[in-house]
């Protein structure tokens, strides 16, 4: 949580230190042209000659200043961005993400198959199933899973959060960005004898709303990087009806938890016209609670592990995707903590049908 809180105030300094020098040297060569206005004659022929010395030099040195500035906050922005679109996630997906990429984009550079096959290495032992492609069936390749250390499979989880999360940074960006903005113009101001009383008041209000919304991100943080990585592991995957499974879940952090329940989850979501309007109908058809845990102590050293077996019903359906009906499956794993606030992390499922297996030959 240290971690997490200091790379965020590191790239939050990076941006709004650029933005505070840049506003300083813009709002500064704005103002160098008006202040001979209110000096005499003798002084302002005094500037006039020095500043036709040194023209040169400090517009250079203005641009030096400027690009820097510009820098400082590119890095911020794509480091807080970056830091942000991972908030939560384990070491473990990160690295599977980034050799996914590497996969992906050797694959599409034309690399021969048996170049890959060495690339990939232990990646040979979970490739994909021969099951036949389904035109209603989802692609397993959408899910973007990695192979596991427990189980064969390591699942991946949906955001969720993450976009009220980014709308939260950008609010909190932009007032305190306004805020260096505005003491920027009245430091300059002060400076150069030319002050402005009035944005020096409007910079209470303004500077209350900044705190404000920085507070409010922050605290979303804590609350999605405080709880920890949820890592979810598979025997097998796709899923058939009827088919027994193993699976390993781990709860990482450092929480109280009231109780931790894990639930295989079927849903079903159809859209209808209806008038101009097109809306949505939203069905929970089966709800399995596989674990249900109370009082559980989470622990960074010992986080809460939990192996277990489960058989999927005969008569489900199976995963399906068409233009107006949605069948989706996928494992929850919810729990309500102290002092953290409630979570639920979910994790798609494909569950395929079942294989017809050859009638037996006469001969």
């Amino acid at each position: 949580m240290r971690g997490v809180l200091g790379e965020l105030a590191f790239y939050l300094g990076l941006i709004l230190l650029g933005v505070f020098v840049l506003a300083l040297v813009v709002v500064s060569s704005f103002m160098m042209p008006h202040i001979n206005l209110n000096l005499p004659e003798e002084a302002r022929r005094v500037l006039e000659l020095e500043s036709n010395l040194t023209q040169g030099g400090n517009q250079w040195g203005r641009w030096v200043v400027a690009i820097v500035s510009v820098a400082s906050i590119a890095s911020g922005v794509t480091g807080l961005a970056y830091r942000l679109l991972h908030l939560g996630f384990s070491q473990e997906r990160l690295s599977a993400g980034k050799k996914r990429a590497i996969d992906e984009t050797r694959s599409l550079a034309g690399r021969d198959s048996i170049a890959e096959e060495s690339l990939r290495g232990r990646d040979a032992d979970w490739e994909l199933q021969d099951f036949p492609e389904l035109p209603t069936v989802p692609k397993r390749q959408m899910l973007n899973e990695s192979p596991g250390e427990r189980l064969a499979y390591r699942l991946a989880s949906v955001s969720t959060g993450r976009m009220s999360l980014f709308g939260t940074a950008a609010l909190a960006l932009g007032w305190n960005s306004l805020c260096l903005v505005l003491l920027a113009v009245v430091v300059s101001g002060w400076w150069y004898d030319m002050p402005r009383p009035i944005l020096a008041m409007l910079m209470v209000p303004f500077s209350c709303v900044a705190v404000w919304s920085l507070r409010v991100f922050l605290k979303q943080v804590r609350q999605i990087a405080g709880v920890g990585a949820t890592v979810v592991e598979i025997s097998d995957h796709p899923l058939q009806p009827g088919g027994q499974y193993e699976l390993f879940v781990s709860q990482m952090g450092k929480m109280r938890l009231k109780w931790l329940k894990i639930e295989l989850v079927c849903e079903e979501e159809s859209f209808f016209r209806q008038g101009t309007d097109v809306r949505s109908d939203h069905h929970v058809a089966m709800r399995q609670e596989l674990v249900k845990e109370k009082s559980v102590r989470v622990d960074p050293r010992g986080p809460w592990e939990q192996q277990l077996t489960f058989e999927l019903p005969d008569n489900v359906m199976h995963s399906f995707a068409a233009t107006n009906n949605v069948v989706r499956w996928r494992l929850l794993v919810s729990g309500e903590s102290r002092p953290w606030p409630s979570f639920c992390r979910s994790f798609p499922l494909l569950v395929h049908p079942p294989l017809m297996s050859p009638p037996d030959s006469p001969r």
